[in-house]
């Protein structure tokens, strides 16, 4: 408790030593005054941007960045600006992030909002920018650098992420058009027909080679080309899908570039879900044996992966109508053979087998063959 002297109460004096007393007391209490700190900054920042050209467009992309949740924090991300910068091909590149920050613009940018979807969706961060590529003099001597950077609520922003450059190309081929799929057992054709003109308006279009892409309709993205090398042709085929899931199906043009191929924009997307409708081939042979009052049969295990069971059917006619072929087993049949004890000695009977698969397609019939009970 500070004391303070009557005599001083109704003064100004008193005020003034009550001043001095609670500077004193501060100050005995902090100990040695050190240098001021500065605020911190938003320190958010990837060092893993990459940039491809795509037709007319360059494709950025980046991992995702840690999302705080409280807007009052100054690592709360707010949006992240796309800066691009043109530099001459013989001059040095900027690399100093301040120079860099006098010599780009901001191109694009994204929300909170968009990049919270993004995360959600991709489980990453990409921006498309679109480069006018009419001009092919100019474009020869030019470099595109670009670079992101995120900003808070408070207008503070983090510092520059690495920068990419890219030469663009002017002769890229546009997409390809008129995407048509078609299916059979256990295969999808994927045909399209190529573009005509360059995506700067030349021609004839400067194609290579063709990827074809594959993706579920739950996605937003294809990965790798399901194709593992170029595709000369205009047509492919898909057998390593998965029957009833809904796909997404698109093609991309190739073009060389100056260092290596160059992928058109993507063809019109086509969505199919591939339905197994294809009953499988029908058993053959079947062979039949005779004795102790029983008629044994077999037949080969059939080659199609979907195949799951087989049925035996019985007649007293080869020529017997369907509705009196009567069906033996009373559940699918897992092995090749099958032994019919329900006979009467000396009678004869007639036989076919089919193939059913997981889909309950169910083959034709096998060839009708006969035999006699013997005893």
């Amino acid at each position: 408790m500070i004391h303070i002297p009557r005599a001083f109460c109704s003064s100004r004096i008193a005020s003034s030593y009550l001043a001095l007393l609670i500077v004193s007391l501060a100050c005995s209490s902090c100990g040695k005054i050190g240098p001021p700190v500065a605020p911190g900054r938003l320190a958010e920042r990837t060092s893993e941007l990459t940039a491809v050209q795509r037709g007319a467009t360059i494709q950025l992309s980046w991992p995702a960045p840690a999302l705080v949740q409280d807007e009052s924090s100054r690592y709360y991300i707010d949006r992240v600006d796309v800066y691009r910068a043109a530099e001459r091909r013989d001059e040095e590149p900027v690399l100093d992030p301040d120079d860099y920050e006098a010599a780009a613009q901001v191109v694009g940018f994204m929300d909170r909002a968009a990049i919270a979807d993004q995360i959600k969706t991709l489980g990453h961060l990409q921006y498309a920018d679109s480069v006018n590529l009419t001009n092919a003099k100019d474009l020869a001597n030019t470099r595109l650098r670009y670079a992101i950077r995120y900003s808070n609520k408070r207008g503070q922003t983090a510092t520059f992420s690495n920068s990419v450059a890219i030469e663009p190309a002017p002769g890229i081929a546009m997409p390809p058009t008129d995407l048509h799929l078609s299916d059979a057992q256990d295969s999808i054709t994927i045909s399209w027909t190529p573009p005509a003109s360059n995506v700067n308006g030349g021609t004839p279009a400067s194609i290579v080679g063709y990827n074809v892409y594959r993706r579920t309709a739950k996605r937003t993205l294809a990965g790798e080309p399901i194709n593992s090398e170029p595709l000369t042709g205009t047509t492919f085929t898909d057998t390593k899908f998965q029957y009833v899931v809904d796909y997404v199906y698109f093609v991309r043009a190739l073009s060389q570039g100056a260092n290596g191929l160059i992928e058109s924009a993507d063809s019109e997307p086509v969505s199919f879900t591939p339905v197994d409708r294809f009953p499988p081939a029908a058993p053959d042979p079947v062979s039949l044996a005779s004795a102790n009052g029983t008629i044994t049969l077999f037949w080969p295990s059939s080659s199609e992966r979907d195949v799951t069971g087989y049925n035996v059917y019985r007649a007293s006619a080869a020529d017997a109508p369907a509705a009196d072929w009567l069906k033996l087993n009373d559940q699918l049949l897992t092995t090749v053979t099958f032994r019919d004890d329900r006979v009467v000695i000396d009678q004869t009977y007639y036989y076919r087998v089919t193939a059913v698969d997981r889909f309950n397609n169910e083959s034709q019939s096998s060839r009708i063959v006969h035999e006699t009970a013997h005893p």
